[in-house]
């Protein structure tokens, strides 16, 4: 289920917003946070990025107001966010596959909903981040399909 599911789900559930933990706030990360003032049913309980300061200042660049920052946990600890009792999904988006790999692998034995920007992250290593999942065929296709097994 995608981010947009989860929210309408809830928000008829009367269960409140999808409260997110938002990993990474360069490029991709500024994107999403440009988008949470106006998607209703999503709130930003926690940034974690490598320099809070410039997570701040993404945040102001993409029209955030003050009081909004204030009320958003900013730090440097993704593992903090990831674990957070007041996040139910993690946006993972700091275009590294190795931590991207990490932060999503955390975010599951949390029991939190994963969404993945870093699209690179799967890739290199899918048995490896998720087990259960079948292993990539010689194809290039993202996991197999019924067209690619042979």
């Amino acid at each position: 289920m995608g981010l947009t599911g989860l929210t309408t789900r809830r928000l008829a559930a009367g269960d409140g917003p999808v409260r997110v933990a938002l990993i990474g706030a360069g490029k991709f990360g500024a994107m999403f946070l440009a988008q949470v003032p106006s998607s209703p049913g999503v709130v930003v309980a926690a940034i974690a990025d490598l320099d809070p300061a410039r997570a701040r200042a993404n945040c102001e660049s993409v029209g955030w107001s003050a009081e909004h920052i204030a009320a958003t946990r900013i730090g440097d600890d993704p593992m903090a966010a990831i674990c957070a009792d007041d996040v139910d999904v993690v946006v993972e988006a700091t275009g590294d596959p190795s931590a991207g790999i990490r932060h999503a692998r955390a975010a599951h034995r949390a029991g939190k909903h994963v969404v993945m920007v870093n699209v690179e992250a799967p890739i290199p290593s899918p048995g490896r981040c998720w087990p259960a999942r079948p292993r990539r065929p010689a194809s290039c296709t993202p996991w197999p399909t019924a067209t690619s097994r042979r």
